[in-house]
């Protein structure tokens, strides 16, 4: 009877990698972690105790749009004024050297509603940095943040890699740490179409999606992106709206509470 063990096994495994992602809407990587399963029995799941935010409220039909790396001259322009004609706003977690080169554009970003938050200073990867280090860099950033006259009110690691060092660094600064629940990135502009669509789809309630505001393609591929989420009956939601929903809710996490 060893083969039916190995039957009920492989069973499970399809369970996690092609159903419970649809059903959940976390990553198959996610629900491969035991430490998803560990903070789901805690009620951590969305967002831990240490003020990591892995996803908004699954019981709303609101999506976040968030944008790394920037920010660029050539592309967040054209990214700003989609979203404008759009009615949408978003989140962007830009690089200290680039907010230092360019600080008309985080301006630009604030000005027209959208969310700013800090992807580090040179996007160095912060797990392997002491938490002063990584501190320092987030320093760096709210200081030239204060010189173009706008707030960061948001963290996400570069590479989206995190370890206690650096949650502990960014709970200092009392900002939410970002994570992600849909990655990807539009490729050639003739598979736009086919990309959106699968994109969309893997998006659900709550969905914190990862784009780019340095990549052409991707400025080509968002108004029909918009839509096709629009389609899916999803509104959009900046990060720190989504925050004030969690905290809205009959359970709001620990982090939130700590900070009332």
């Amino acid at each position: 009877m060893r083969w039916a063990y190995w039957v009920d096994a492989l069973l499970c495994l399809l369970l996690v990698c092609y159903f419970l992602p649809e059903l959940t809407g976390e990553s198959r990587e996610r629900l491969l972690s035991a430490e998803y399963w560990i903070q789901r029995m805690r009620g951590e799941h969305l967002m831990t105790r240490e003020g990591v935010l892995w996803r908004g409220d699954p019981r709303v039909p609101v999506v976040a749009l968030t944008f790394d790396d920037g920010p660029d001259p050539e592309t967040t322009p054209r990214i700003l004024d989609i979203l404008r004609q759009e009615g949408v706003r978003a989140t962007f977690f830009v690089v200290g050297t680039k907010l230092k080169r360019y600080p008309e554009l985080a301006r630009r970003i604030a000005a027209e509603g959208h969310a700013l938050g800090c992807h580090s200073y040179d996007h160095q990867r912060q797990t392997n940095l002491t938490e002063e280090q990584v501190w320092r860099q987030i320093r760096d950033c709210q200081v030239l943040a204060r010189r173009a006259g706008v707030q960061l009110v948001a963290y996400r690691p570069p590479y989206l890699e995190q370890n206690a060092t650096v949650r502990r660094a960014v709970q200092r600064w009392q900002m939410p740490l970002v994570m992600a629940t849909v990655l990807g990135e539009a490729e050639h502009p003739t598979r736009t179409h086919a990309w959106v669509y699968r994109y969309a789809r893997r998006a659900h309630n709550g969905s914190i999606l990862l784009l780019h505001d340095t990549y052409p393609h991707t400025a080509d591929a968002l108004p029909e992106l918009i839509r096709a989420l629009r389609q899916r009956g999803f509104e959009f939601a900046t990060v720190p709206e989504m925050v004030r929903q969690l905290s809205d809710g009959p359970h709001p996490p620990t982090f939130l509470r700590s900070h009332e």
